[in-house]
């Protein structure tokens, strides 16, 4: 099963091309993928009346901080899986603006791999948002595949930190869309 993931790390990270050199690194922005997200989010007032527009974001910006919570605080620790570059040889990694080959592992204090953040942060925020609102939902996906791809092309993650992610993603945001429906249901109850 490792092998398969060393495999298919090598597969993806050692496929080069310039023009990918230049855009995936955007992918892997926090502000980047922040700026998406809230920009997709004001997607929810065509739908959606102000109350239930605050309620859903609530509910999103809860549930995004903790999956981000329990995969950094939580989940990274207890697997305690070394990042690629730190791992294996022959490794693209991408750090302070520029990409670098490492042949041999770079033994060095980093945090942990498994599962990916940005995969799970970015699977929750693009399966939540698209629970509530299906028509963007092709953009939120290939937005989401992209930032895990990114991960693998800078060297950063493994192809199963990214698959990991993306389950902690879309589990958490259905039990949120499931909880944060019962909240929409009651308060429409209440108002109607």
């Amino acid at each position: 099963m490792f092998q398969l993931d060393i495999n298919l790390f090598y597969l993806i990270n050692h496929f080069r091309n310039p023009i990918l050199d230049y855009i995936l690194p955007v992918f892997s922005n926090c502000a980047f993928i922040d700026a998406f997200y809230i920009l997709m989010s004001f997607l929810l007032w065509i739908k959606y009346s102000l109350r239930e527009y605050l309620i859903i974001v609530f509910f999103m910006i809860i549930g995004f901080l903790l999956v981000d919570f329990s995969c950094a605080r939580i989940l990274k620790p207890y697997f305690g899986r070394e990042r690629p570059f730190v791992n294996i040889p022959k490794v693209y990694h991408y750090s302070n603006n520029k990409f670098r080959y490492f042949e041999l592992p770079q033994k060095r204090e980093t945090s942990f791999s498994f599962p990916s953040c940005h995969a799970s942060n970015s699977s929750f925020a693009s399966f939540f948002l698209s629970f509530f609102y299906s028509r963007p939902a092709p953009i939120l996906y290939l937005f989401f595949i992209f930032v895990g791809w990114s991960r693998i092309y800078l060297g950063v993650h493994f192809p199963f930190d990214i698959l990991g992610g993306w389950i902690l993603g879309f589990i958490s945001a259905y039990i949120f869309y499931k909880l944060c429906s019962l909240i929409l249901l009651k308060v429409n109850e209440k108002n109607a």
